[in-house]
C-alpha cells in the first residue's frame, strides 16, 4: 500500500451521497490520506455550479453510523463550506476531492458543474482541490475503471502543495477501459459546445404551465488537440487547471500512463 499523501482529505460530489462515483472516490481518498471526511449532497445537485443556499436552512444527516460521513441538504459548495465551518476550524483539510462525476465535465459544462463548483469553493478558501469526472458512452453501462485504477496515480502525479496559486484541477477520464488509456495530458477548457438553449414545456396537475431548461450540444467542430474535448477523444486523461498559472509539477504537458 502506498504511503499517505496527506493527513486529511474532504470528499464531496454533486451526484449525491449514494452515487457510485462517490464510492470510487472514497476508495481513492483512503489510499491518499490518514483521515477521510465525506460531506455530500443528500440527492443529485448536478448543475448547481458554485451556488450556495441563501434562502433555505441546511440540514445534516449522519451516514452509515460514521463520525466522518454525512449527507447535507444543500449544494456541493455548501458541503465544502459547511464542513470547513463545522469541523475544521484552524486545521482545514490538506486537499478537497470532488466527484467522481458520472459524465465528463468539459467545455461549456464546466461553468455549471457542481463537481467543479465544489473544488472552486475549496480553492477560494485556500485549500488545494481536484474535481474528477468519468466520461461514458452509455449511461446504462458506465465503465469506472479508468478513474478507479488510475485516479490515485493521477492525483499523486499532480500533487505539488507548494504551488502558487493554490492548485485546483479539473480531471476528466476517457470513456474506455483503463488499459486503453493512452496518457495524462494538460488540456485547455474548450468552448462552443453549447449550440443553443431549449425549453421542453409541460403542464402540471392543475393545468399550469412549466418548462424544463436544457441545451443543444455538439463538440464535433472542436478539433484542436490541446482542448479537453480532443484529449478525451484520444482516450487520454484531460487535466485542466481551474486557475491560471497551474501546470504539471515537472513542467511538461504530457505524462504516459506508465510514468504515473
Amino acid at each position: 500500500m502506498s504511503e499517505p499523501l496527506v493527513r486529511r482529505v474532504l470528499v464531496t460530489n454533486d451526484d449525491g451521497v449514494r452515487a457510485p462515483g462517490l464510492a470510487v472516490l472514497e476508495r481513492i481518498a483512503h489510499n491518499l490520506a490518514e483521515e477521510v471526511w465525506v460531506v455530500a449532497p443528500e440527492h443529485d445537485r448536478s448543475g448547481a455550479g458554485q451556488s450556495i443556499s441563501m434562502h433555505l436552512p441546511l440540514r445534516l444527516y449522519a451516514q452509515d453510523n460514521s463520525e466522518r460521513r454525512f449527507a447535507l441538504s444543500g449544494t456541493p459548495a455548501d458541503c465544502v463550506l459547511f464542513a470547513l465551518a463545522q469541523w475544521f476550524g484552524e486545521t482545514p483539510p490538506d486537499l478537497v476531492l470532488s466527484g467522481v462525476n458520472c459524465g465528463a465535465n468539459i467545455s461549456d459544462s464546466v461553468q455549471y458543474s457542481g463537481t467543479v463548483g465544489a473544488a472552486l469553493s475549496a480553492e477560494h478558501m485556500g485549500i488545494p482541490a481536484i474535481a474528477l469526472s468519468q466520461a461514458f458512452l452509455d449511461p446504462e453501462a458506465v465503465d469506472w475503471s479508468p478513474v478507479a485504477e488510475l485516479g490515485e496515480r493521477v492525483i499523486r502525479a499532480l500533487w505539488n502543495p507548494g504551488d502558487e496559486p493554490v492548485p485546483c484541477w479539473n480531471i476528466n477520464f476517457p470513456a474506455c477501459a483503463a488499459e486503453e488509456v493512452e496518457e495524462l495530458r494538460w488540456a485547455h477548457e474548450s468552448s462552443g459546445s453549447i449550440q443553443r438553449t431549449r425549453l421542453q414545456p409541460g403542464r402540471d396537475g392543475r393545468n399550469l404551465p412549466y418548462w424544463w431548461l436544457g441545451f443543444e450540444r455538439s463538440s464535433r467542430h472542436i478539433t484542436d488537440p490541446g482542448m479537453d474535448v480532443s484529449v478525451l477523444r484520444d482516450q487520454s486523461i484531460a487535466a485542466t487547471p481551474l486557475r491560471r498559472g497551474t501546470g504539471f509539477p515537472n513542467g511538461i504537458d504530457t505524462l504516459p500512463i506508465g510514468e504515473l
